[in-house]
């Protein structure tokens, strides 16, 4: 039996006063219906905390959010429609009156006594008028919300067989309070205590009993309810635990496995903890090579993508198996703690040494260790020294440092940057020193290795002695499904195992969506009678629930629609990136490198901030591939190309040093890579369908040009042609780079003007031969034919019969042999022809003097 839930809690509003105890009213009744209602519950708006769902209290949710979502409860697609679905609002409530008096719930953009009200209050009575769903639940806790019950339709008291409840905090001219008593609004409270199914003789509550006990409870309060109620009763909530039948053949054994049947072998999104252990399958190769690499060295590093389980290994996996002892390390002489570095580095570090049980005992004992670690490497010492003490057996500590990724984020405080830096040296110096009682185990997500390359020594030292996270093989796979399962006596249909494998591809962050999954599936599990076998994850829950690729594009769109706008464009612009354009094929999933995503409108820090919302709700993985080193080959042909470029590179350098970019050139310094979770992201979200069908064009044109760049910034930015666009290339994309230049990564905006800029230096460069070869060609020619002349000239001077003729008239009475010199006007009209008729003339007066 399906049972959904839309819960909403609004606590912002542009135009409208801002409210406390909303988003707290619904967060109360979504963790109500999880616990004891069986629902399968969506926030809006949603955030991630700590891993789980929970409302936003800072988050806005617009009109379109709130009427899409109500569209999808109550007007499900598909076969597969829900029995049971649960409509809860907190927020304001409006009334407005144009010739008709008509009520709205108020969203964050609402802007009263406009076209845009919110969302109104007849249109979701219609909505639950042509609703397929047998059984339907809606409580509105605001103003004016019995305008929703006045508008009963007399005609409509539900469908065939159809039951439902209406709740409303107050008559339509009424508003509603918040409660004096309590964090909650005054109806809220009176549904929260009313739905405990503790309180009932039944074990269960439903719609009949919450009414009765509802009026009970606010009959002298000054707000009263309102209730519109038909069909048959609807069980709302019931106690987890089943009641056992009061059978006498049934042992007392078989009565305590079935209360064992309550609990989920598989955590969902949380990760595993020590307690869980037997629970825990899929990874035992990597906990034996953990356990191989701690037999040689004092420190030992688990690298691996977010997302891919490293803390359920370190955890779950690898503490356990120490605290058991091992007789090769002897680790049953060890002291293990685990230590979530998390923001406060040093507040975490240094609660692994408290051991006091009253708070004012570990509140002093915490601030003696801090003060511990800022000594430094010392500090450390005699802290390890003093644990030790503690425990007469222990022989060795072992500080087990997870999420070391928190200690080598930038920061801007100068105090944090210092006791970062501390922890570090403080780290580094006691694994160096000579006592061999301190080992160190890391857990490190692969993305933040690049900022290690700062830390020299710690970087060698993990470098040296790391365990890399693989995906997990099918065989580990089927171990994950399959063997918590049968730990706890529970039965897997075979064709769910099959379909499950299927609909995984490989991917570091399925693991959690596989465990979420299939604690979806325990929570719809089969129930089976007393001493026949244990609850059944059957294929159909499977394919009810939607399969993988449904749940989790259900979370992608919750995750989007609950950020506000400039969020929402970074998340779109992250996504189409992520998208591998098929020509003649279907879309596909691809790899991209982070700065890709980088430029002056998405800076680095707006990409990171929505990477780690999208990572924590397991839509991507942030990973940093381990590239292989160059082989002398490589470097040769690098070389090589260099060389040849060089002498085209140098004629062009002093432009790109006039390049405004040049200044501020940015260097890649490290390779992240973003991956999609799974890969029905692509062709199953809509969202992502839809923007990729109005923007496949220019992001086609917009990835051949990221593709280019990155090449060209490969080869070390060179200036020759053979890596930057010609002049054509940029003709025929001239309209792209002219309206979609700013949507390019800063590495290829940098491109685009390197190239544009020796593109422009070329054109004037081939201009210029095209007007001074033409020029150089006539002087040649004039100069020659001016020579021929000359020659002819002389020649006929040297015959006799023309010597006289030609003989200038006398410079003087006293010229004596010499000749007058021509005039150079005579001969010529340029200045080259002057030139050279007067060399020639004192050419034929040295000949002939």
């Amino acid at each position: 039996m399906s049972r959904d839930a839309l819960i909403v809690g609004i606590n912002q509003y542009q135009n409208l006063p801002r409210l406390n105890a909303a988003a707290k009213d619904a967060e109360g009744m979504a963790n109500m219906l999880e616990i004891y209602g069986d629902f399968r519950v969506r926030r809006l708006p949603e955030i991630i905390e700590n891993q789980r769902p929970k409302i936003g209290q800072q988050t806005p949710v617009s009109t379109q959010q709130l009427e899409n979502s109500l569209v999808r409860l109550l007007l499900p697609k598909g076969d597969h429609i829900p029995e049971t679905v649960f409509f809860y609002f907190s927020g304001h409530g409006l009334q407005r009156e144009v010739g008709l008096r008509e009520g709205y719930l108020a969203t964050s953009d609402t802007q009263p006594n406009t076209s845009n009200s919110g969302v109104s209050l007849s249109w979701l009575r219609r909505l639950i008028k042509h609703s397929p769903v047998r059984q339907i639940l809606i409580i509105l806790d605001c103003c004016h919300s019995g305008e929703f019950l006045s508008l009963k339709d007399e005609a409509w008291q539900g469908s065939d067989g159809q039951s439902y409840l209406f709740i409303a905090a107050s008559r339509e001219y009424e508003e509603a309070y918040e409660s004096l008593s309590s964090d909650y609004s005054v109806l809220t409270q009176a549904v929260l205590s009313s739905l405990l199914p503790q309180q009932a003789e039944s074990g269960r509550v439903t719609s009949t009993d919450l009414v009765a006990a509802i009026t009970n409870q606010l009959s002298h309060e000054i707000q009263q309810p309102l209730f519109e109620q038909g069909g048959s009763e609807i069980v709302i909530t019931r106690q987890s635990e089943r009641p056992l039948p009061q059978l006498d053949n049934i042992s007392l054994i078989s009565r305590l496995k079935q209360y064992s049947f309550n609990f989920c072998p598989y955590l969902g999104p949380h990760p595993f903890e020590e307690k869980h252990a037997e629970y825990y399958f899929g990874r035992e190769t990597l906990t034996q090579e953990l356990l191989q690499t701690l037999q040689q060295t004092n420190i030992c590093a688990l690298i691996g993508a977010s997302g891919n389980g490293k803390t359920s290994l370190l955890r779950a996996g690898l503490i356990p198996r120490l605290a058991a002892g091992n007789d090769i390390l002897g680790s049953e002489n060890w002291l293990v703690r685990y230590v979530p570095l998390g923001p406060q580095p040093l507040k975490n570090l240094a609660a692994a040494f408290t051991l006091g049980k009253q708070e004012i005992e570990v509140a002093h004992q915490l601030l003696q260790a801090e003060n511990l670690l800022r000594q430094g490497s010392d500090g450390l010492a005699n802290l390890v020294t003093a644990a030790l003490i503690q425990q007469p057996n222990a022989k060795k500590m072992w500080l087990v440092i997870d999420q070391f990724e928190d200690l080598l984020t930038p920061t801007t405080d100068p105090q944090l940057h210092q006791e970062r830096a501390a922890l570090i040296n403080a780290l580094v110096t006691a694994l160096r020193g000579p006592a061999h009682n301190l080992g160190i185990i890391i857990g490190l997500r692969s993305d933040a290795m690049g900022n290690l390359l700062t830390h020299g020594e710690l970087f060698s030292l993990i470098e040296k002695n790391r365990v890399v996270m693989t995906p997990m093989s099918y065989q580990e796979i089927r171990d994950v499904i399959e063997k918590p399962a049968e730990k706890l006596g529970l039965t897997i249909d075979p064709y769910l195992i099959h379909n499950l494998t299927l609909d995984l591809t490989g991917a570091p962050g399925e693991l959690a969506l596989l465990q979420s999954t299939l604690h979806e599936l325990w929570q719809h599990r089969s129930p089976v009678p007393y001493g026949k076998g244990g609850p059944c994850l059957s294929l159909d829950s499977y394919m009810k629930l939607g399969r993988i690729s449904t749940m989790l594009t259900d979370r992608a769109t919750a995750l989007y629609e609950s950020l506000p706008q400039d969020e929402q464009n970074v998340v779109q612009r992250i996504f189409l990136s992520l998208c591998d354009l098929g020509e003649g094929r279907f879309d596909q999933e691809r790899q991209v490198r982070k700065f890709e995503l980088i430029n002056q409108r998405f800076s680095q820090s707006l990409i990171d901030q929505i990477l780690q919302k999208l990572v924590k709700a397991g839509l991507v993985v942030v990973d940093q591939p381990q590239l292989p080193p160059q082989t002398d080959n490589q470097l040769m042909v690098g070389t090589v190309w260099e060389t040849q470029g060089q002498a085209k590179a140098d004629v062009q350098r002093w432009l790109v040093a006039q390049s405004p970019t040049s200044a501020t050139k940015s260097t890649v310094k490290s390779e992240e890579t973003i991956t999609l979770a799974h890969k029905s992201l692509v062709s199953d979200w809509h969202l992502l369908r839809q923007w990729l069908q109005t923007s496949r064009t220019i992001l086609r044109q917009r990835r051949d040009l990221e593709t280019r760049a990155w090449i060209w910034y490969q080869r070390g930015e060179l200036t020759c042609s053979e890596y930057l666009l010609g002049q054509q290339y940029m003709k025929d994309a001239e309209q792209f780079l002219e309206t979609h230049l700013e949507d390019l990564s800063t590495l290829a905006q940098r491109f685009v003007q390197v190239s544009q800029r020796i593109s422009t230096y070329r054109r004037w460069q081939t201009r210029g031969v095209a007007v001074l070869l033409p020029l150089a060609v006539m002087a040649g020619m004039t100069v020659s034919l001016v020579r021929h002349q000359l020659a002819a000239s002389w020649r006929i001077r040297k015959t006799p019969s023309t010597t006289a003729q030609l003989s200038p008239p006398p410079m003087g009475p006293t010229s004596g042999n010499a000749i007058s010199p021509l005039l150079p006007q005579q001969w010529g009209r340029t200045g080259v022809e002057r030139l050279a008729i007067t060399s020639q003339i004192l050419d034929f007066n040295r000949n002939y003097p």
